[in-house]
């Protein structure tokens, strides 16, 4: 049976929640994106052009526009304020939304394991891959989950954001338990889940007590700054030498404006083509 409702609704309904009731940084890609979203600029004197974006006919020549160099410079020094603004960065999470299928019929495949009606979704080796490397790479200074809610269709789901239970209602489970399996199923949030295609029973993630603890025996010695630019760098590393995700990673790279003088719009670029390639969503505890 499908889920009646997007996947990307859920991961909005719970990062707005999850801001809510946790020390969480989310890093500005997407205002980046709002005020670099384009892939190229232009500088045109067609005066209906002008005046169709709200500009009289009168200013010419006196607007001249505005180069991208100009407002990268300003980007830069926006985003060196807001970092020096925030709490001291513990840890990164990295978070895979997964919107599941909810099974009913008792020939569904992993009926015999619950005998009754349960959710489930699919691990994509690619993906999975990719988390285990970057799981790898940071070790105690990351947490790297997949959330998937108990929800099957858009009315519950409006429901439990309405009634702040999104987490509550969701289905955690950290990806390093889920290697050497296809699927994770689960009949409810809080409870375990078991992982196929081989069964495993693997008991239920306490998101909000695991981002509590993660990071708080670390002794930060670099600047939010460099821990940002540091991430960044070793994400950009890891995507670019994987054999599913390398290629059209490196692509959207060069074919994007490259921001090499201004390290904190580069990484947040880097971090935003990461999402886009891999559906993987970047916070960091504070």
């Amino acid at each position: 049976m499908r889920i009646g409702f997007e996947e990307k609704t859920y991961e909005n309904y719970f990062n707005a929640e999850l801001d809510r009731r946790s020390r969480i940084f989310f890093p500005p890609g997407q205002v980046q994106e709002g005020l670099l979203g384009f892939d190229s600029s232009a500088d045109s004197r067609n005066r209906f052009l002008w005046r169709r974006l709200g500009y009289p006919f009168w200013f010419f020549p006196h607007f001249s526009g505005v180069e991208l160099r100009e407002i990268a410079r300003d980007l830069e020094r926006w985003l060196n304020v807001v970092i020096d603004d925030i709490p001291q960065i513990r840890a990164n999470l990295i978070f895979q939304y997964k919107k599941p299928e909810f099974m009913v019929t008792a020939n569904s495949k992993e009926w015999q394991y619950w005998n009754e009606p349960y959710y489930r979704y699919n691990i994509y080796q690619s993906q999975q891959s990719i988390l285990n490397r970057i799981d790898g790479q940071f070790g105690n200074q990351i947490l790297v989950i997949y959330a998937s809610p108990k929800a099957r269709n858009i009315n519950e789901l409006v429901r439990l954001k309405t009634s702040r239970n999104i987490i509550n209602a969701s289905n955690f489970k950290k990806a390093s338990d889920l290697n050497g399996h296809h699927r994770n199923t689960y009949i409810s949030s809080g409870t375990f889940s078991i992982a196929c295609s081989k069964p495993e029973r693997i008991d239920d993630l306490d998101l909000l007590q695991e981002m509590e603890i993660i990071g708080n025996d670390s002794k930060q010695e670099l600047s939010n700054r460099q821990l940002i630019v540091r991430f960044s760098n070793e994400i950009k590393k890891i995507i670019s030498e994987d054999k599913y995700y390398g290629e059209p990673f490196l692509e959207l790279l060069e074919d994007s404006y490259s921001f090499k003088n201004h390290e904190l719009i580069e990484s947040f670029k880097i971090m935003n083509i990461f999402k886009q390639i891999t559906g993987l969503q970047w916070l960091a505890k504070i």
